[in-house]
């Protein structure tokens, strides 16, 4: 096949052809997206090691799956992207859960080492005490708040992505995030001393 008749063979055939166990087709689409798949998985994830992961995945589903690709529901191109989009999501939750859990694992052997100690038998009692007040300001806030700031402090999101993720204007994730901090500030505020520094 001559170069001319590879640029001639749209996305749309080489998907057909895909479907078909064409291998030959599977590399020619790859060759042309995967760049672009990575840089959404990398923006998405931040780190190139998951981007990759990802990245195979997609192609993955791809050869797999290429008979359910639905021309009426978008080109080849925004299925792709979709795909790329969804998959890196997934696994962002995925770690941010993931994190979570070994944070909250943390803390927990944490406290029960400060908590042990015979020298300060109401450490454990101040640190319970802090931790449901911390949780109870975080349970004030509007569902919409609570997920535009997790996914700006533990997801490091920017606030153009998280506009994207979410599906709101700009200027309202802006507005969400700070009336949420405003909100945890005031709610947490409440109980410093009132001796203490803001």
């Amino acid at each position: 096949m001559s170069e001319n008749s590879e640029v001639e063979v749209t996305d749309a055939e080489l998907l057909a052809a895909i479907a078909g166990g064409d291998q030959g087709s599977f590399e020619a689409l790859y060759d042309r997206y995967a760049p672009l798949v990575h840089a959404v998985c990398l923006r998405i994830l931040r780190r190139h090691a998951d981007a990759e992961a990802v990245l195979s995945d997609v192609f993955w589903q791809v050869w797999n799956q290429a008979d359910r690709y639905n021309p009426n529901r978008g080109s080849p191109r925004t299925y792709l992207m979709t795909l790329s989009r969804s998959r890196a999501i997934d696994r962002w939750r995925t770690i941010s859960a993931q994190a979570t859990r070994e944070r909250a694992a943390r803390e927990d052997v944490l406290d029960d080492d400060r908590g042990g100690s015979n020298d300060e038998p109401d450490r454990r009692a101040i640190l319970g005490e802090e931790r449901q007040l911390v949780r109870a300001a975080l349970g004030s806030l509007s569902g919409s708040q609570r997920k535009a700031l997790e996914l700006a402090y533990f997801g490091g999101r920017t606030h153009r992505e998280i506009a994207g993720d979410l599906k709101l204007p700009l200027g309202t994730v802006k507005t969400t995030i700070r009336q949420g901090l405003l909100k945890l500030r005031r709610a947490l505020g409440k109980c410093e001393p009132s001796g203490s520094e803001r």
